[in-house]
């Protein structure tokens, strides 16, 4: 389950770490966003990433909270 959990981190890296690439800068797509309510789709990626590894470190916990039980 760790391992599951770790994959998940560094999916969720690399995805939000992609989103961070495509867009120019992240301050005039969260401008964007707020105003017009609409973004460049590296932003999309940004969202999903950071969801998939909050996902990921929550497993994790999880398995190291339940190991340290047995």
């Amino acid at each position: 389950m760790l391992l599951l959990g770790a994959i998940f981190l560094v999916l969720g890296a690399i995805c939000a770490g992609y989103g961070y690439m495509l867009n120019n800068d992240l301050e005039a797509q969260f401008t964007s966003l707020m105003q017009h309510g609409t973004t460049n789709p590296g932003t999309i990626f940004i969202f999903i990433g950071i969801g998939v590894a909050v996902v990921g470190l929550l497993i994790c916990v999880y398995a190291i909270t339940r190991k340290g039980r047995r």
